[in-house]
């Protein structure tokens, strides 16, 4: 269940062109929805006859993404037209709250199996450049996002620090005992803590253990995905968290939400620098385990597609099977049925084989303490 969704994109376009920006030193707190540990932010097209009045598209904010990405029904709904996936769209005169945009630009692609994914609609993906002229500042524990002319000092290493890696994405330098990785800071990988490669090579308090599958852009785009507590204390910053809950990855090695949620995150793409202060000084910091309902399962824009029963898990003993497309749960279809999350007790899934509708409840239960 934690696991199920990790958006990291790396496109192939952004585009950004200012209509105006704030005056100097004023601190921007942008209009912003939480969905778990993902940022919201609406994209409002300018108003215009014969086109529908709601036009605000609410995009996911991920500073893993090289570029932006929106869905075609999305467009068709503020814009009576539907771009074929992978074509360009420029959005014109376009508002972030208060922010004003001549332009901004993305690429066409279906993201109703995300949507079902999460549990709440996602219109587009906004890019890291999006705000790339200011300072940007991620508060996970206040739920804002914040922009503001302006430049970080000089790395210190106490709470400024290099964010340079292999992009302009903000990256930084993470350390597992003697290992040292230079990880990607990614708000789009949602829950997840530490994904990192060769999993196996890392002390952990036991052996990595499947837990759900994640997708990415297309819905082909899956990775089935291990998880297990390290064993030894990680070093971020001037941090050391102990026990974090470590994931596995095939592709970039990423520091996901899990983590951030902690701190107050602070971005300056002008000189590749970020500043990482604590949300809570006075709290420690706590990494919960990793439960779930033992399936295996893919999102379509139909429904999450079981793909195998995990064993050991209570799932085992009822009749769930591979092949059954989940289309409910507690009642609710998959796409609305909100973002809280729940780690304990039952969940009432529905479920569709062989044409018909059955109900069926699951136990949550435990799969790394």
């Amino acid at each position: 269940m934690r696991s199920l969704l990790v958006i990291g994109l790396t496109m192939f376009l952004h585009s950004f062109a200012w209509a105006s920006t704030p005056a100097e030193n004023a601190q921007i707190d942008l209009p912003t929805e939480m969905c778990r540990d993902y940022f919201f932010v609406p994209v409002t097209l300018a108003p215009k006859d014969g086109y529908p009045e709601d036009r605000t598209l609410w995009f996911l904010h991920d500073t893993g993404a090289s570029s932006s990405y929106v869905d075609p029904d999305s467009i068709k709904r503020v814009a009576y037209v539907r771009p074929e996936p992978g074509t360009r769209v420029n959005m014109r005169d376009v508002t972030i709250g208060p922010l004003e945009y001549s332009r901004i630009t993305a690429r066409a692609g279906e993201l109703d199996h995300l949507s079902v994914a999460l549990g709440r609609r996602i219109d587009g993906i906004l890019s890291f450049g999006a705000f790339k002229d200011f300072l940007l500042t991620l508060d996970y524990q206040a739920g804002v996002l914040r922009v503001e002319k302006g430049k970080l000092p000089r790395p210190n290493g106490v709470d400024v620090f290099s964010a340079k890696g292999k992009d302009y994405r903000p990256w930084t330098t993470v350390k597992f005992g003697r290992k040292s990785r230079r990880m990607l800071i990614d708000s789009g990988a949602g829950t997840a803590s530490f994904v990192v490669r060769r999993l196996d090579k890392y002390q952990t308090v036991s052996e990595p253990q499947v837990t759900g599958v994640t997708t990415g852009l297309k819905s082909d785009d899956i990775e089935v995905r291990k998880k297990a507590r390290a064993a030894q204390p990680v070093v971020l910053g001037a941090h050391t968290l102990q026990a974090p809950i470590l994931a596995s990855t095939k592709d970039t090695e990423i520091i996901g939400g899990g983590v951030m949620k902690h701190f107050v995150w602070t971005f300056d793409q002008s000189t590749k620098r970020f500043r990482m202060t604590r949300s809570d000084p006075g709290a420690e910091i706590e990494f919960a385990p990793v439960t779930g309902l033992g399936l295996l399962y893919t999102p379509s824009a139909d429904g999450l597609l079981v793909r195998k029963i995990l064993e050991d898990s209570p799932a085992r003993q009822l009749d769930i099977k591979p092949g059954d497309l989940v289309t409910h749960f507690d009642g609710q279809p998959l796409e609305q049925r909100g973002c809280d999350t729940q780690d304990e007790g039952t969940r009432m899934i529905g479920f569709v084989r062989d044409g018909q509708f059955r109900e069926l409840n699951l136990e949550i239960y435990t799969q790394v303490p």
